[in-house]
């Protein structure tokens, strides 16, 4: 129980600056060109200690995940004996990636269970205190700091790249802002209206200077959104007519957007990539970057160089890099069923049943509804566009907002039940 004690009081520490470690890793590699490794010893520290205090009440558990790694790796290890030590490690990390949302989501439904208070406060804490470094790291970016979201397409005229600042990854960084997003309106639109419009103008921002359709899409539907969800059931029941004309209201607003597209386009300075990327792939390149396309031609090299067990088990990174030079299809469901198999898939759609389950099972609450559509969105993002469960960003953020949501949901059910 000591010890317990003792991986409680250091993840307390360690858990807060989880975004701060991955800027600051970031930074060292813009000024000096060298990746200090901060961010993965930070991030394995962080998962063990939630293992070792796990282990403490939920043993079976800890070896569940444990098993759950040996079968995500069976695959990869048997072509390991071809492959350098960057492709093994690849692929470990990549398994470990893929079942850590559910460790650290696991361990913080301990810890509320345990200790709710504290697991609420180190929850909001967290996402409060990374929200605001999001929008300190955006500063940065326009200040001329960090890295550019995009590198520039041969023969397509860019004023605009965008905006990451001291992030690697522009794509987990969209990811990250989605779960922020959530985390904070969610908090604050009861108290504090006006604090709500203020965090929606920065986080739509933020999400309009990374050039993501994700963050731009998923940002505006939880700014229309949340509000509606937070209400109570006789709120829904007393104004049928006014949300009719709210729902009225955005179908007209989408239709503006819709025909005013070209012009919004090319103030974000998106408009002349889409075209390139239009008249290379169509539209399906546009809505997927291309990703059917890269899956295809994996898909391919999978079937015609590996045999069925093989494929089943899964072929690994190297198994594919040796053959392409774009590797990851980038989309979670693809990539973790060619590198691990079956097993991967199975991760996949446990990882995903499981906060599914949570935010059912919580539907009747305001913060039950605001999870739920979290999740929604992060399966949407997951499966058109990856990097969800292979992201090594998004699984600690995630897991703290739908522990922070299903705490807060439990809280509203309790206070319904004694009214």
């Amino acid at each position: 129980m000591r010890w317990q004690q003792r991986c409680d009081i250091a993840l307390f520490w360690l858990v807060p600056v989880f975004l701060l470690v991955d800027g600051l890793n970031g930074a060292i590699l813009q000024f000096f060109g060298v990746n200090p490794g901060l961010s993965v010893g930070y991030k394995l520290t962080v998962l063990l200690l939630m293992l070792i205090s796990l282990g403490y009440k939920q043993a079976k558990l800890v070896i569940a995940f444990a098993v759950a790694l040996l079968c995500l790796l069976a695959g990869p290890a048997m072509l390991w004996h071809s492959m350098s030590l960057h492709w093994i490690r690849a692929d470990v990390q990549l398994a470990i990636k893929a079942l850590s949302p559910l460790i650290a989501f696991s361990y913080l439904c301990l810890l509320s269970q345990r200790e709710p208070l504290a697991c609420l406060r180190l929850c909001k804490n967290t996402l409060y205190f990374s929200a605001l470094l999001m929008l300190i790291n955006t500063l940065a970016g326009l200040a001329g700091l960090g890295f550019h979201a995009y590198q520039p397409l041969d023969g397509v005229a860019q004023s605009f790249l965008g905006i990451k600042g001291f992030f690697y990854s522009t794509n987990e960084l969209s990811a990250v802002l989605l779960v922020l997003c959530c985390a904070v309106l969610s908090s604050c639109w009861r108290q504090h209206k006006a604090l709500y419009l203020l965090c929606s103008a920065m986080f739509i921002i933020i999400a309009a200077l990374l050039l993501t359709k994700t963050g731009l899409f998923g940002v505006t539907t939880f700014i229309v959104l949340i509000p509606l969800l937070l209400q109570p059931t006789l709120f829904w029941q007393r104004n049928t007519k006014t949300l009719m004309l709210i729902a009225s209201g955005l179908i007209f607003v989408a239709l503006s957007v819709w025909l005013n597209a070209e012009y919004l386009l090319r103030m974000l300075g998106m408009y002349d990539k889409l075209q390139f990327v239009y008249q290379q792939r169509g539209i399906s390149g546009i809505l997927l970057s291309s990703r059917d396309y890269y899956a295809n031609q994996i898909w391919q090299v999978a079937t015609q160089h590996y045999a069925d067990g093989q494929r089943l088990l899964g072929v690994g990174q190297g198994g594919i890099a040796v053959y392409l030079k774009k590797y990851f299809a980038e989309m979670d469901w693809f990539d973790l069923t060619v590198f691990h198999g079956l097993a991967g898939l199975a991760v996949f759609i446990v990882s995903f049943a499981v906060f599914f389950r949570v935010g059912l099972q919580t539907r009747h609450s305001g913060a039950g509804r605001c999870l739920l559509l979290l999740n929604v969105l992060l399966l949407l993002v997951s499966s058109i566009a990856g990097h969800i469960l292979t992201s090594g960003m998004l699984w600690l953020p995630w897991a703290l907002c739908n522990a922070l949501l299903l705490v807060v949901a439990q809280q509203e059910c309790k206070t319904m039940e004694l009214r």
